[in-house]
This record gives C-alpha cells, structure tokens and sequence, in this order.
C-alpha cells in the first residue's frame, strides 16, 4: 500500500507533543517516493481534518523543523473534539479526496478513542487505512505504556516549582502553602512534586491524590501536625481530588466549564482547601496553581523526554509502513540498574477504553505521600536531577 500520510495533534499539548511531530516528519521524509507520497498535517486537529484544513508538511526544511522540536503548545494547533459517527464519515471523504492511507493521532485518551473509531469504520467500508496512535499526555494515564511522553517534563516542572516555593516559606514564613497540579484522575503530577525534598521537612510534606476519596478532617489534622513539627507546611494536591461523595473540591460545575468530550473542568481545589485551613486552624495559608505553565514549560523540559517523544514518532511511521494498524505506540522500560526503554505496541482498542491511575503501591500507607517506589520510577523520567541550592552557614555572631 502507498498513498499520503497524515497526521494530527490532539488534546491538551505537552512541552515535547512537538518532538513527535517532528520525529514523525522527519522518518516520513526518509520514505517519501517508497511508500509514502506527501505529508499532510491537519491544523486544529480533526476540526481542520473535517474542514480540510490541511498543510504539506513534506515543504518543511531540517532548520525549522529543528527549532519546532522545541517549541511550546501544539505546532499544528490541537482540539477536544468528540466524534460523531457522522465526522467520522466525513473524515474517510477527506482521506479519499486526499489519498490518505496512513493516520497518526498523537494524543491521550480521547485521541485514542477517535483513532480506533476512525479505522473501524474504515474497515467497515474496506477502505485501506493504517491507524496508529502516538502517545501524549501529562496525566500519565495511558493504560499500556511505561509512561506518557509529556509526563516527564510536566514531573520537571512541578518538583522545581515544589522546592523552589518550599524555599521562599523559609525565607518569609506563610505557614501553610497549597499547590494545586494538573490531573483529573491520576495523580502522577501530584506525586513527583516529591522529587523536590532531599532532607525531613523539605516541601513538599503532605501530597494528595484523586486515587483516594479526600477526608477534610484528616487533611486539617495533617497540617497541623506537620506545622507543630516545622513550622510550616507545603502541600500538594492533584485538582482531582473528590469528596466522598465524589464531587470535585472547589471546582466549577457550570456546563460551559465541561470541555468538548464532556468532562467537568476540575480546578479551585488549592483555594478551598486554603481557606478551610484559614477558617479551622487559624493559619495563614496561600494557594498556588502553575496549571497551563507546568504543561507546557520548556524551560523545565525533560531531555530523556524530548528523546522519547522523538522516538515514538518515528516509529509510528515504520509500523504503518509495515502494514500495521489499530495500535498506539508505547514505552517499555527495559530490565536492568540502568534506565532504559524500548518501543512497544497495544491495541487501541484497548488503550481508548482504560486508565491508568497511580497504584497504591506508589503512595505511603497514610495515602498523604509516596512511596520509595514512586522515586524510583519517576526520576529517571526528568533527566539530569533538579537545581539544587545552597545555604549561608549562619556562624552566629558572639559579642
């Protein structure tokens, strides 16, 4: 099979969504006239593939393409769009007017989702279609892989952002801080703030996860030991976190703040839990929220990350290339004292219809920190160790 190559960007950009779009670029162009004719981007994701949004990415020279690997948001512009049977449709009549027989999506969840329905359908009509999902989120909630590319850097982002904010409540004591992560179910983000903390009572001191049903009384208990303890506190929460009736804290339950897929806009927990702290232990407490700046800063990003994402491009190119299809690519971390990982494959049928939560075994038994676990899983993940800082030494002045 021969034909046009297409590929779109879905959801919620990382700091290296980029890279893989370059990586699929770039190995596409080392097989154009053998197999595969133009490259094809869709702008605006399937909103630009409905409406024939398309550019020639094929025109695309190394120097840009270089700069582009590094470049914050979705180069392509991205969508939450839910698919109807009948955009399905109409995205099959541009691959006909078009000539595309090879699909990449890269993407999380959602994305998966409409890839797999994209190539049902396509085999419904015997339309020749290879369909292959690229993996991409932050959450590191794709079921099927070792990790998400985007998940790394976004792990970077908000363990500098943990020890740098634990520093600064050193420096000017406000006794407690709440810092509110990214993550709607999962609380992978949540959980690498833990790399900041190189000694007892460094921030953070108490992390929170969406995996768990959220208790105000233990929460407000927690704090004020750990401030009876330091002096201070900094916590961690993902926005996900649930009450135990399974409402969002502090979020916002208009149907305008429910994205394209429906999912509720969870966010606002750090401010409650804030000002409960206030009203109940009498503390002054501030709330933080990095939200978009810790998905897509660059200036955090991970290189082992950048590398991955390079990589699950290109080989989403080769496997449609050798005839596959209705798979997403993955990372399988290798045997071995060393980190190292491999490129896999699973079904999309399968990854549009899981999630992967963080285990219990990555939290304490508290459920209110992680485990040694969770550290030796994470930090090969963000590259070279975080910015460590020094102290003055303090020599008492004696008179």
């Amino acid at each position: 099979m021969a034909g046009n190559l297409l590929v779109a960007q879905g959801g919620g950009p990382t700091a290296v969504i980029n890279c893989s779009l370059v990586g699929v670029i770039e190995e596409a162009k080392s097989f154009q006239g053998e197999g595969i004719d133009k490259i094809i981007g869709a702008l605006q994701s399937v909103d630009g593939l409905i409406k024939e949004n398309l550019v020639d990415l094929g025109l695309e020279n190394s120097t840009n393409l270089k700069k582009i690997c590094g470049r914050p948001g979705a180069a392509l512009g991205s969508c939450r769009r839910k698919v109807t049977e009948e955009d399905c449709e109409r995205i099959l009549e541009v691959f006909k007017k078009y000539d595309v027989h090879y699909f990449l999506y890269n993407g999380g969840n959602d994305s998966m989702y409409t890839a797999h329905n994209v190539e049902k359908l396509a085999q419904s009509i015997g339309y020749e279609l290879s369909v292959v999902g690229i993996p991409k989120t932050i959450d590191n909630d794709l079921a099927f892989t070792d990790h998400c590319p985007g998940f790394g850097s976004a792990a970077r982002f908000i363990a500098t952002a943990t020890r740098e904010i634990g520093i600064d409540i050193e420096s000017l004591p406000t006794p407690v801080s709440i810092i509110e992560t990214m993550g709607r179910n999962a609380g992978w983000i949540a959980a690498a703030s833990a790399i900041a903390a190189d000694n007892e009572g460094d921030a953070p001191n108490l992390i929170y996860f969406p995996e768990n049903s959220f208790n105000i009384d233990l929460f407000l208990s927690d704090v004020a030991t750990v401030f009876s303890k330091w002096g201070r506190v900094v916590v961690v929460v993902s926005e996900g976190i649930k009450d135990a009736a399974g409402q969002y804290l502090g979020s916002i339950k208009s149907e305008a703040a429910k994205d394209g897929f429906g999912w509720a806009m969870p966010g606002g927990t750090a401010t409650f839990l804030s000002g409960l702290v206030a009203e109940k232990l009498k503390l002054r407490s501030r709330s933080e929220k990095p939200g978009l700046a810790g998905r897509t800063s660059i200036a955090n990003v991970s290189l082992v990350d950048q590398g991955e994402a390079y990589l699950v491009g290109q080989a989403a190119v080769r496997a449609v290339l050798a005839g596959k299809s209705g798979i997403m690519m993955t990372l399988q971390r290798d045997a071995g004292s060393s980190y190292k990982c491999s490129i896999g494959e699973a079904p999309l049928e399968k990854v549009a219809n899981a999630e992967k939560l963080l285990p219990p075994e990555f939290m304490n038994s508290k459920r209110n920190y992680i485990s040694d676990a969770f550290l030796e899983y994470c930090k090969p993940l963000i590259g070279d160790p975080i910015r460590s800082f020094a102290s003055l030494n303090l020599h008492r002045l004696v008179v």
